[in-house]
Parts: C-alpha cells; structure tokens; sequence
C-alpha cells in the first residue's frame, strides 16, 4: 500500500512538472518560499540571476523586480529533496528520511544505490541534493575498483526523489512508463 502511495505521489508531482501548475513557474526561490524575479535592479544594475553581496554574503535575489526602491530579498535556495542514508535497506533508509531544502547550485536530488567489497559487501541506500555535474553518466560517488554495483538516478524538481523502492525493483522502466503516461494526460 505504502509503494502505491508513493507511485501516486511521484505521478502528480511529474504531472504538475510537465503540464503545468501556476506554483511550479517560479523559477528560482527563496529560503522562505518567495519567488525570486528575474530581472531585478539592484544598484543601478539588472540581474538576472541571484548574485552576491549588498545585503547577504549569501547568494540572493529580489523579491520584486526592483531591491534599490522596495528593499525586498532572500536567499537563494535549489530544490527540496528527500535525504536519508541507510546500510540496510530503502525501507530503513525512508523510515528516517527527511526533507531538506538544498544549497543554491543544488538543482537535483539524488537516488543512489550501492554495492561494494568483493569478500564483505556493504551496501549505501542514499538519497540526498546533488548538482547536475555529478549526475553524468560517470557519478564519482560509483567509481573505485569494489564497486560491484552502483544504480543512481537524478532528477529535477522539489522532491522528485521519492519512488526508490520502485527504482530499485523495475530499474529504468519506470521512468519510461511514467514519462509516456504523463505525455498521454497531458494532450
């Protein structure tokens, strides 16, 4: 029951992505949830991304699209993703997950799954922020020469790393079907 509750969640959360939700347009936000806008003036200046400086030490943004007359900002966060680290299992991994809203630059979240040690194997269920640099097709986190197995999946999106029991029971065939399904509903 619990599988197909979180199938549901990552089907909605995929098909608000892909078709559209008013909540989802804000490309960039704050700490507090606030939509950055983009371009913002700031000292004389436009910006079109969230910069350092002025009012934080932090990567920031306005709040309107004018900080030199209204003075509103935040800081500048990526997505929210799912973390957790197990040696045991994903039921013992997301039995202790939380949500985590990642540093600015964070723009993935990351479903790693890994085996290594050729006499005593040790395995890692790890969900956590990620950039899309380690999200290649050569993860560092992979490489070494015990590494029996590794499986990763990133995504984009506020926590769009839900569905790792699903990932690691069917591999890549889910994102195939979701990926047709959510094409279908949304024509």
């Amino acid at each position: 029951m619990k599988v197909s509750l979180l199938a549901a969640q990552a089907f909605f959360i995929i098909l608000r992505q892909v078709c559209g939700d008013e909540e989802l347009t804000c490309e960039q936000r704050t700490e507090e949830g606030n939509c950055c806008v983009f371009p913002f003036t700031f000292e004389g200046h436009e910006n079109h991304f969230c910069i350092r400086g002025g009012p934080s030490n932090f990567d920031w943004c306005a709040t309107t699209d004018n900080y030199d007359r209204d003075g509103d900002w935040g800081i500048c966060t990526g997505v929210k993703c799912y973390i957790c680290t197990s040696g045991l299992s994903w039921t013992d991994c997301e039995s202790h997950q939380g949500v985590h809203n990642c540093p600015y630059m964070y723009d993935q979240c990351l479903t790693l799954n890994k085996e290594q040690g050729f006499s005593n194997t040790s395995r890692l269920f790890h969900k956590k922020c990620t950039s899309n640099r380690l999200c290649t097709a050569y993860n560092p986190t992979c490489k070494g020469l015990d590494v029996v197995k590794c499986d990763f999946s990133c995504c984009m999106g506020d926590l769009c790393n839900t569905a790792s029991r699903l990932y690691s029971k069917f591999g890549s065939f889910v994102p195939l079907v979701v990926a047709a399904w959510v094409s279908f509903m949304c024509d």
